[in-house]
């Protein structure tokens, strides 16, 4: 055929990738190190599961998700036709060892179906790009450019299959429907015209095949290459855990993340994944009530920060010194930082499984420890926990003050439960949630379970600490409620807040603190199973139930408070259609719960919006926050609807 075109071609090709692929790498070592090379069979079954499944796609976005499906199995399946490709451009007899012409005529018919099924999805998504355009992608020369790489790869494989059928005989539809089409069409044309054709189809072909590969590590699509490595080196720590700072570690001078180089090389990956579909986006609370957080945005801009000062990045100690800058507020805006929520609906989103929530706290952190800047409202909030052990700044003496003629017992008098009762400090300080700690004591007794609370010597696990950025103060916490819980002997720590749970059951561990933690919607589901508790007394209300963050993504527990509520006589139950996974927060998480939104719509204005549209009577919520959120949302838009959490409407249908 064309040895030596072919020849000089590929080689002159594979350097220029190699070139580039070898500063992508160079950039990648910046980062700090990060072990996600632990659980192989987990990570094999993620990259079969989101990977060459394309689950997540497909799930959350079915018509678009299955038409990138259709593409990314035709580039595996067609990938060794491209090897074949290139191999009878060196020999026009070459075929593959072992492979019989029956099963190779059988690779051509899936190939010729498989290939018919790229070029649907390649006209879709130029629809989608040229006509639709929906919202949340980002329209761009690229985009349709690549769809034109890959249409021109269908077609000029047809027409080269096809001339092939010409000169060798036609093996049927079977091996292979549509390039037999093509090769039939062509039949009339003079030897020397299909020649030339046959010609130009090949090195078109194989020099787009060439140009592609070549293009990718320098746009958006570089994800072809990065997402199935970045869907295996997934994070596997539970969502609820953020990454703990060593703060014993006198050689560490700077905390958080200020420059390129402290975060860690996965970080970086997943920048270079981000497909900028806009997925992230579209499920971003902070985004859709007009706030300045972008998560695909945040992506966006450091890619094009690393790509163009990717010279200096990877060259010498002075020249990286000079272009590690400080990423906020040069790349960026520290309000788009503070604008999430850290509801992970952005993670939730993603296809390829990008991290976006520890690297925003890990920018925070710079912002707190070492810079002292951010919003007023925090700072208080930190104070108060500081020096009282909860965000209201009310005295530890009144801790459990709620409890007062509930005859409620003290772990201290005790020393050994079957249940610690985690009250935390919405339960214990806060009016609307004080209601929710009576009512899952009334529970508790009824079920006889044999428990205790721990009073004043409870503090706040340091959730919003954490999630604000001041880590110091958060294990400070940690170690402090660590080491009053290893006093005591109990089985389970129970708690009603899903942010206390979070913390107790996937973040203390990372400091010694290993116990058996329980949300009360899973524990009171357990008891109603157990037969320790039945609802008999009729409530005839329209219920919905809103999904806090931090008990559904975070800790996947969605059944538990709908079983609770569907077991309760006359309950006429439904579900918002933005519920469970696709739930929008009610915009209080990661701090947000005090601080100001000084910008759009409020984003618990928003979620009461979802809500409403099933018009229930009562909001469910299994969290404090939750309920706060959405009672405030109810009184500023004058919405008559109760806003009540699953055990205070479980307890009233006890006897």
């Amino acid at each position: 055929m064309y040895p030596i075109p072919v020849a000089i071609i590929l080689i002159a090709a594979l350097s220029f990738f190699a070139y580039s692929m070898s500063k992508r790498y160079k950039l990648l070592t910046l980062g700090k190190a990060s072990d996600n090379l632990k659980n192989i069979p987990a990570r094999i079954k993620a990259l079969l599961d989101f990977g060459f499944a394309q689950h997540r796609l497909i799930a959350k976005d079915f018509v678009p998700g299955l038409f990138h499906a259709f593409i990314f199995w035709g580039f595996c399946i067609v990938a060794l036709q491209t090897l074949y490709s290139f191999a009878v451009g060196f020999s026009a007899n070459f075929h593959f060892p072992f492979v019989s012409e029956s099963l190779w005529n059988g690779y051509r018919f899936v190939k010729d179906c498989i290939e018919a099924c790229v070029v649907s999805g390649a006209l879709y998504f130029l629809y989608r790009r040229l006509i639709s355009k929906p919202a949340r992608i980002t329209l761009s020369g690229e985009g349709t450019l690549i769809l034109g790489f890959i249409l021109t790869l269908m077609i000029t494989d047809f027409i080269n299959d096809g001339i092939h059928f010409i000169h060798h005989g036609f093996p049927g539809l079977l091996a292979g429907p549509v390039s037999s089409l093509f090769g039939q069409a062509l039949l009339n044309l003079s030897p020397s015209s299909l020649a030339t054709l046959g010609a130009v189809s090949y090195f078109l072909h194989i020099g787009v095949v060439l140009l592609f590969l070549n293009f990718l590590p320098y746009g958006k699509h570089f994800h072809v290459i990065t997402s199935l490595p970045n869907v295996f080196l997934r994070n596997l720590k539970p969502y609820g855990a953020l990454n703990p700072i060593n703060l014993e570690d006198e050689s560490v001078t700077a905390y958080g993340v200020s420059k390129l180089n402290e975060f860690t090389w996965k970080d970086i990956l997943d920048v270079y994944s981000c497909t900028e579909c806009g997925r992230c986006t579209s499920q971003c609370p902070a985004w859709n009530t007009g706030k300045t957080l972008n998560p695909k945005q945040i992506n966006i801009d450091l890619k094009h920060y690393m790509y163009e000062n990717i010279n200096g990045l990877t060259g010498s100690a002075e020249a990286r010194e000079k272009a590690l800058i400080p990423l906020v507020p040069e790349v960026i805006k520290p309000d788009v930082l503070w604008s999430c929520t850290t509801c992970r609906a952005c993670e939730e989103a993603c296809p390829v499984l990008i991290g976006f929530v520890d690297r925003i706290v890990g920018m925070r952190r710079d912002l707190v420890l070492m810079r002292g800047e951010f919003p007023e409202e925090a700072q208080a909030t930190l104070r108060n926990i500081e020096t009282n052990g909860n965000p209201w700044g009310i005295g530890f003496d009144e801790r459990a003050s709620w409890a007062k003629g509930l005859n409620v017992p003290l772990l201290s008098e005790k020393n050994e439960v079957e249940v610690l009762y985690w009250v935390g400090c919405a339960g214990a300080y806060d009016d609307h949630n004080k209601k929710v700690s009576v009512a899952l004591v009334k529970i508790l007794q009824e079920a006889k379970v044999d428990f205790a609370i721990l009073g004043p010597e409870e503090t706040c696990t340091g959730d919003s600490a954490r999630r604000i950025g001041n880590e110091y103060l958060f294990q400070t916490l940690a170690k402090q409620n660590i080491e009053t819980l290893n006093k005591y002997k109990f089985k389970v720590v129970l708690a009603q807040c899903p942010h206390c749970f979070n913390t107790l059951k996937n973040e203390y561990p990372q400091f010694g603190g290993n116990y058996q933690v329980m949300h009360h919607s899973d524990y009171i589901a357990q008891l109603i199973k157990e037969g320790r508790l039945k609802p008999v007394k009729e409530l005839k209300q329209k219920l919905t139930y809103h999904d806090s963050c931090y008990l559904g993504r975070y800790n996947n527990i969605y059944d538990a408070p709908r079983k609770i509520l569907e077991s309760i006589p006359g309950v006429e139950y439904k579900d918002a259609e933005l519920s469970k996974e696709t739930g929008r927060c009610c915009g209080a998480g990661g701090g947000r719960m005090w601080m100001e939104e000084h910008t759009g719509t409020r984003v618990n204005h928003k979620r009461l919006e979802d809500l409403q549209t099933v018009r229930p009577e009562t909001i469910a919520s299994a969290c404090p926050f939750c309920k706060v959120m959405i009672t405030d949302a109810s009184k500023d838009k004058q919405v008559d609807v109760q806003v009540r959490d699953i055990a205070e409407i479980f307890a009233e249908s006890l006897q």
